[in-house]
């Protein structure tokens, strides 16, 4: 078992020196020492946490509730929007590949079975077949 966690300590260091995991956590830092960013993402969350609040109300305004999905959206495309937001999403999607590239060989090895390709676009044209998704 030892040989084995040590192993699993490598490929944890390996991974904290990976690209991916750098850029994602200097694209983390980035933004929350913007301001406009932050702001950005503390809207939607406060937009997010309003529509499942009008959700739990056993009494729910549907036209509440259809305003506040509005303001949500807007609160998301204004995100979208913002260059450093959209730069850590891509780093986190670089990096949730990686990890699942990560995964995906240790299932193999261990398992013998490869894993099943999943359908759908993930964003991340890095590693995709042809989904015709475009940025």
């Amino acid at each position: 078992m030892e040989k084995v966690l040590n192993q699993a300590e490598l490929l944890a260091e390996a991974i904290l020196e990976s690209e991916e995991y750098i850029t994602m956590r200097l694209c983390e830092q980035a933004v929350m020492k913007d301001e406009e960013a932050t702001l950005l993402v503390s809207n939607y969350s406060e937009k997010r946490t309003h529509i499942e609040n009008l959700l739990a109300d056993s009494n729910m305004d549907h036209g509440a509730l259809a305003a506040a999905g509005t303001e949500l959206e807007q609160a998301e495309h204004m995100m979208d929007e913002n260059k450093l937001l959209q730069k850590m999403r891509e780093s986190n999607e670089a990096f949730t590949t990686m990890m699942k590239q990560v995964n995906k060989i240790i299932k193999m090895v261990v398992t013998g079975e490869p894993e099943e390709e999943e359908s759908g676009c993930t964003g991340s044209c890095s590693t995709c077949g042809g989904c015709g998704h475009s940025h």
